[in-house]
């Protein structure tokens, strides 16, 4: 539980750090710019982005799904830039700030793109038996609640439950598809409620301090992804 815990403070750290280090250089670029070539709109642009540092952490701070609206923005403004500046006007110390703030921003994304932090939801999904979910029973405190998990990626999954759980609870999931099953234990390490009636959102890391529970990784994965693909047929299958 410690190393998780650890571990997870140590990953938003990093999120922070790349956050800080991503504006210091987009800011430091647009200084450099002002520098090369005195311009009022540059000055505007300057000012705008010391601004945009506030929202933008907020988004990341509430996990906001906006956040992601944001960042495809200024990924694209700033690939221009890069190629404004390394190809128009081939100022390349000023594109070579502009490129690091890119592959910050990228690392950031990188990071975030986690179920403990911005869970996938078929929002687009109307019907609920076709959405990529997977039922499964969650056991806490030596109780049995029914859920499902609703993301599954890069070693951690995101459980919607109607229950309150505590943040460091330690739970164990059950999956069964036909007559496969699965049992994973895993640690609660973010919550959110987005809507009133729906139940809470949970992003669980799973543990990995046994060989067998990687394998039991692998065959929850497996099933997910047949839930998926039977989800999919059965859909078109009314078509």
């Amino acid at each position: 539980m410690e190393s998780i815990e650890h571990n997870f403070k140590s990953e938003t750290k990093t999120i922070k750090f790349l956050l800080k280090a991503f504006f210091f250089f987009i800011h430091l670029a647009i200084m450099t710019e002002i520098v090369a070539g005195p311009k009022f709109r540059l000055v505007v642009r300057l000012i705008f982005f010391l601004y945009l540092s506030t929202p933008y952490y907020k988004t990341i701070k509430h996990r906001y799904y906006t956040y992601w609206s944001f960042s495809a923005i200024l990924f694209i403004y700033i690939l221009f830039k890069i190629n404004e500046q390394f190809f128009v006007l081939h100022h390349s110390h000023i594109g070579v700030l502009y490129l690091i703030s890119c592959l910050l921003l990228i690392l950031k994304m990188y990071f975030l793109s986690s179920p403990i932090y911005y869970p996938r939801v078929s929002w687009w999904e109307y019907d609920f038996r076709y959405r990529d979910d997977l039922k499964i029973s969650v056991k806490v405190h030596e109780q049995d609640y029914l859920a499902r998990l609703t993301d599954l990626r890069r070693f951690a999954g995101c459980v919607a439950l109607f229950e309150e759980l505590k943040l460091g609870d330690e739970i164990v999931i059950n999956a069964k598809v036909d007559d496969v099953s699965v049992s994973l234990r895993g640690q609660v390490m973010s919550k959110r409620k987005d809507l009133i009636g729906r139940p809470l959102i949970y992003g669980v890391r799973f543990k990995f301090d046994s060989r067998s529970n990687k394998k039991r990784y692998i065959q929850l994965l497996r099933l997910w992804k047949k839930e998926k693909n039977n989800k999919r047929k059965l859909k078109f299958a009314h078509v």
